[in-house]
């Protein structure tokens, strides 16, 4: 039972540039030219491009999601690792070939496969859960990451500048900053994945990733679905309104940090 809660909760199987960039430098700002800079040494891939819609319907923009593998090619790469970098970066093209072939059977919008697009049609759960396991089987035959072990769980906000994650197996839990749950884009409820790094000097990296929680993309797929239409389905809405999270990390700063505990 406790493998099966661990399985249930993965990285989203997508993720954009600026999640890349971010596991490539954690402590610096995403920007376009280091993703250039990272695309001239070819380590990062090229993604699946598509165009961004608004609830209306109306064309916003185009939109690149990269397989999340790019995240575990730009660590690698980091730290000078760069033939298991590229192993990396070859399965995600790879990959991201696959998914393409996915939107087109399932007609799909790559826009739907943002991690906070509310409401999700049933074909986009079904194409998100295909590729996280596609995600997964290729993991199976690459090299792991050294020193580096991922944690899945949800994120629960209790008191001071800290958002409590509790792992999905067993009653460890640790508490993450709150700025690192807004920079990924999180709410507290939400499942997650916590990636830790050790250096060799003793230090760690967190790294904190959106989780696809598979028993709901299995839900989502048995229930009987409201008919919607395909632009309306891929409105970017968040679970939880920008004033509600607002509310609740204001709320947050002026309360005692929960003293740290590491993972067991």
């Amino acid at each position: 039972m406790a493998d099966d809660a661990a399985r249930a909760v993965r990285p989203w199987p997508v993720v954009e540039w600026q999640d890349v960039l971010n596991a490539y430098t954690p402590t610096d700002s995403p920007t376009e030219a280091r993703l250039r800079t990272l695309r001239r040494h070819a380590v990062v891939s090229d993604g699946v491009r598509g165009p961004l819609l608004t609830a209306q319907g109306r064309f916003s923009g185009k939109l690149s999601l990269f397989c999340e593998l790019n995240l575990d090619a730009a660590v690698l790469w980091r730290r000078g690792l760069t033939d298991w970098a590229m192993q990396y970066r070859t399965a995600a093209s790879s990959l991201e070939a696959s998914l393409t072939g996915l939107l087109t059977k399932h007609r799909v919008q790559i826009g739907e496969l943002v991690r906070p697009t509310e409401p999700r049609r049933q074909e986009a759960w079904h194409v998100l859960a295909l590729f996280s396991e596609a995600v997964l089987d290729a993991r199976k035959n690459l090299p792991p990451v050294p020193d580096e072990d991922a944690v899945p769980g949800i994120l629960e906000a209790r008191t001071g500048q800290w958002v409590r994650f509790v792992a999905a197996v067993g009653a460890s839990w640790y508490d993450v900053p709150w700025q690192m749950v807004r920079s990924a884009d999180l709410s507290v409820g939400d499942p997650a994945v916590l990636f830790r790094e050790l250096l060799p000097n003793g230090n760690a990296v967190l790294r904190l990733q959106a989780g696809l929680d598979m028993r709901q993309a299995e839900q989502a797929e048995q229930q009987p679905e409201e008919k919607l239409h395909p632009l309306e389905a891929r409105a970017v809405l968040r679970h939880q309104s920008s004033t509600a999270r607002e509310a609740l990390l204001t709320a947050l700063e002026g309360e005692e940090p929960l003293a740290k505990r590491v993972l067991g």
